[in-house]
This record gives C-alpha cells, sequence and structure tokens, in this order.
C-alpha cells in the first residue's frame, strides 16, 4: 500500500442493464458503518447529472470516509421491493455540506453503493 492511500479502483465498466458507468473501488482502510465493516464501494455516475462540475469520485470516496463509526436510519421504502436507502444529508467535507445518497449493494452489508452525492448551497 502506497503511504496515504486509502482506496483502490478495482473495476470500472458500463452496465447494459442500469445503462450506466460504474466505479468498485476497495477501501485499504476499512469503515465501520451501522456497525458493519465497509471495504467495497460502488459509484455509479448518475452524480454526474449536474454536478460533476463540484464532485469527483475521489471527492465521494472520502466524503463516504466521514460515515466512519456512524449508524443511520435508512429512509421510508418508496417501494418494497427496493434496497433501504440512506440519506446522509449534511455530510462537512472542506468546509461544504454534501448530501449522500445510497445502500447497501445487493443487501451485502460490506459494500456501499453510492447513488448520488451533491453540494448542499446554504441559503
Amino acid at each position: 500500500m502506497i503511504k496515504g492511500e486509502r482506496f483502490k479502483l478495482i473495476s470500472k465498466e458500463f452496465s447494459q442493464i442500469d445503462k450506466e458507468r460504474q466505479w468498485t473501488y476497495l477501501f485499504l482502510v476499512p469503515i465501520i458503518f451501522n456497525e458493519q465493516t465497509i471495504i467495497r464501494i460502488t459509484i455509479t455516475d448518475h452524480y454526474q447529472l449536474g454536478h460533476n462540475d463540484v464532485i469527483t469520485n475521489e471527492k465521494i470516496l472520502e466524503i463516504v470516509r466521514k460515515l466512519n463509526g456512524e449508524i443511520m436510519k435508512s429512509e421510508p421504502k418508496k417501494k418494497p421491493t427496493w434496497p433501504d436507502v440512506f440519506v446522509a444529508r449534511e455530510i462537512e467535507y472542506q468546509n461544504k455540506k454534501y448530501r449522500l445518497i445510497f445502500w447497501f449493494k445487493d443487501n451485502e452489508t460490506s459494500h456501499l453503493w453510492i447513488r448520488n452525492c451533491y453540494q448542499i448551497n446554504d441559503k
């Protein structure tokens, strides 16, 4: 492991099913979320629909690290078949606030699926 390195890209692909690009990273130093050890994260390109000028995959990974040790309730389900979706409403990173939307990938508690992340503009 390179000193200071926190994550490693392990796959990059375009999903024909989801019609989006997906990057999967391995956390070289795992985090704990909802008392589960998180070692993998998949980020989709959904966040780039209007946010790519301020957000990068690397920034999202650093924002996710802010969840270390957090316990959070999921949002109410909109459809019974959907996974438990978590919305971290205000995560501060570099003096700015971000909203992060994610769930456990395929109910695998060591793998988070990041759907969206964007900066919250204070009004």
